[in-house]
């Protein structure tokens, strides 16, 4: 999951907004910083919908000179993207513990994203009992 932002130049400093993610911004001396800001800006954001129970939305596709992909880091994604599943199936987090043999409060710790620290076994089960793989791909 990788979110469009547009990277803007000003004459001291980079900044860019994310178009799908009202607010959403940061800035930066240069590009690698602001990669590095991007992305902990993207996390945090993510991270407070999230928390808050409020819909994410889905990344849109841009194209341009200056728009760039951030993507979602894993310990933000995971959680993201199991709520997302679980809810579509219209299952609480009740059923799918019950499904991998976990205790509730074992599994709401899945989805949380602060702190977020699940063992891919674990990952891969909570998967599988929603009916998905899970692919991990190291670049």
């Amino acid at each position: 999951m990788a979110y469009p932002a547009i990277v803007h130049k000003d004459p001291d400093k980079y900044w860019i907004e994310f178009p799908d993610l009202d607010g959403c911004q940061t800035e930066g001396e240069n590009m690698e910083e602001l990669i590095y800001n991007a992305e902990e800006a993207l996390s945090g954001y993510l991270g407070v919908l999230f928390d808050n129970n409020i819909e994410i939305p889905d990344p849109s596709v841009l194209q341009g000179e200056n728009v760039i992909y951030v993507e979602v880091p894993p310990d933000v994604y995971v959680p993201i993207a199991l709520r997302k599943i679980r809810k579509e199936q219209h299952l609480s987090q009740t059923d799918v513990a019950r499904r991998v043999g976990k205790t509730y409060q074992a599994y709401q710790k899945i989805e949380k994203v602060k702190n977020f620290n699940a063992q891919i076994k674990t990952i891969m089960a909570v998967a599988h009992s929603l009916g998905k793989r899970v692919k991990i791909l190291f670049e």
